[in-house]
């Protein structure tokens, strides 16, 4: 079970006439965030400086996505490895088990050896 994270991100233009188009915002089927994409009208100037900015935070979300995946990943291969080792050590657990009941049958079959040849010897 991973935990889900959510981005929430909010751009408010500087002068309220100027308004902002908001692209896609939704989380995924398992539960992630897929970051809402927010750009300025179509009719501004790309080479504003408002532009520029939220060209640069856009790209700073895309890479924490991407680290958030990476370490999704990760997890998941973790605790894939720690369920197969658990599993393992169940095994080992009945390995041992066993061994230590056929231990404890050994000492009574020598005993009993042990024991009859003491009694034929006392006459």
């Amino acid at each position: 079970h991973t935990g889900s994270h959510l981005l929430l991100l909010t751009v408010l233009p500087a002068n309220p006439e100027e308004s902002w188009q908001v692209y896609s915002s939704a989380q995924d089927s398992e539960g992630r965030c897929v970051c809402t994409v927010v750009a300025p009208q179509q009719t501004m100037c790309s080479r504003d400086a408002r532009t520029k900015q939220l060209r640069q935070l856009l790209e700073k979300v895309q890479n924490m996505t991407q680290s958030i995946q990476v370490l999704d990943q990760r997890t998941q291969r973790d605790l894939q490895y720690v369920v197969k080792m658990e599993d393992q050590l169940r095994g080992l657990e009945t390995k041992f088990r066993q061994v230590e009941e056929n231990h404890k049958q050994n000492l009574a079959k020598q005993y009993k050896v042990r024991y009859s040849t003491c009694t034929e010897d006392i006459p």
